[in-house]
């Protein structure tokens, strides 16, 4: 049976950020699982590509900034740093930095927009990724972890579950898959790219310049199964009723296209970090809860520093406080 020192369940932002600061530690032993034929499928390809320094998670506050700072860098992909205005949380006047914006917030100048799958293809070189290749189940045995694949068995010490939707269902977790629906517009006159993002962090909704027109999110949140991205009709009424409602200096549009992504939640909305309590040889990387891109490089080192360790989660995060109920 082949051997591995880490078996990594996931490519996508977390698995990949974790395997990334392994090798940085001088860890080779790392195989990565990934169901899909390429990266960033599923949740880390399916977001609107936001470095959001301020988040709301007092816990998650330090990893984000270490993360932006990163980010911010270069070195791990393109970034462009075009700020973000955060509605309802400061006194800067929006319209100043976006003039078709209204409305008063937090003026973010060092926020910007990430090119995700360059940071994937960054934390993912020379890793050995074995595409197509979901986990089938896994079981303890003596001193190892057996798991199953459709190419046979590996034998592994740990065992990560940094599966995104599906880390639930790996791990033994209560955690709760959700839909987000993100619209982009026709091209429309008058757009700067260079004009920040603009984010209502109080009623939920928020746009940018995109290809000539606007992304636009209306901030939804629907319970879904993994990898289930089944469009609701009713979300496009939705965002319209809020832009009319919130922003009524943003012109008139039409949609031309939509996509539908995940954001996987811990009943607590915090993150999922450590080994587990019932397995030893088991270890989470879960419940980025939509943080990802800017989570991701921290995470990633912290996520490194406890498997080489062999040191358990900071509490707040510890996996014990959410395992599925029988």
């Amino acid at each position: 049976m082949e051997q591995r020192r880490f078996v990594i369940v996931g490519a996508g932002l977390a698995g990949a950020a974790t395997a990334f600061h392994l090798r940085r530690a001088g860890v080779t032993d790392v195989l990565l699982l990934e169901r899909e034929g390429v990266a960033g499928v599923h949740s880390s390809g399916r977001n609107a590509s936001l470095l959001r320094e301020r988040i709301d998670h007092p816990d998650l506050q330090p990893m984000a900034t270490e993360g932006a700072a990163a980010l911010r860098s270069g070195d791990l992909g393109r970034f462009r740093r075009n700020g973000s205005v955060l509605l309802g949380l400061g006194e800067t006047d929006v319209a100043r930095l976006m003039p078709l914006a209204r409305g008063k917030g937090l003026h973010c100048p060092d926020d910007g927009i990430v090119d995700v799958a360059q940071v994937l293809a960054t934390y993912l070189e020379g890793q050995e990724v074995r595409w197509r290749a979901p986990l089938l189940g896994w079981r303890s045995e003596g001193e190892r972890v057996v798991v199953t694949t459709p190419q046979g068995e590996i034998g592994a010490e740990v065992l990560v579950n940094a599966a995104g939707a599906w880390a639930g269902e790996v791990g033994g977790l209560a955690m709760t898959p959700t839909n987000r629906s993100v619209f982009v517009s026709e091209p429309l006159v008058g757009l700067d790219p260079d004009w920040p993002f603009v984010w209502d962090v109080k009623a939920g909704l928020y746009f940018r310049p995109e290809l000539g027109g606007l992304l636009l999110c209306p901030c939804d949140e629907t319970p879904a199964t993994p990898g289930e991205y089944r469009e609701d009709p009713g979300l496009a009424d939705l965002l319209a009723g809020r832009v009319r409602a919130l922003q009524p200096g943003l012109p008139a549009y039409r949609v031309a296209y939509r996509w539908v992504g995940q954001r996987t939640f811990s009943p607590d909305r915090n993150l999922v970090l450590g080994f587990d309590p019932r397995e030893a040889r088991l270890f989470h990387v879960a419940g980025l809860g939509g943080h990802g891109v800017t989570l991701s490089f921290a995470l990633g080192r912290l996520a490194a520093r406890m498997l080489v360790e062999g040191t358990q989660a900071l509490t707040p995060f510890h996996p014990g406080r959410i395992l599925a109920r029988a």
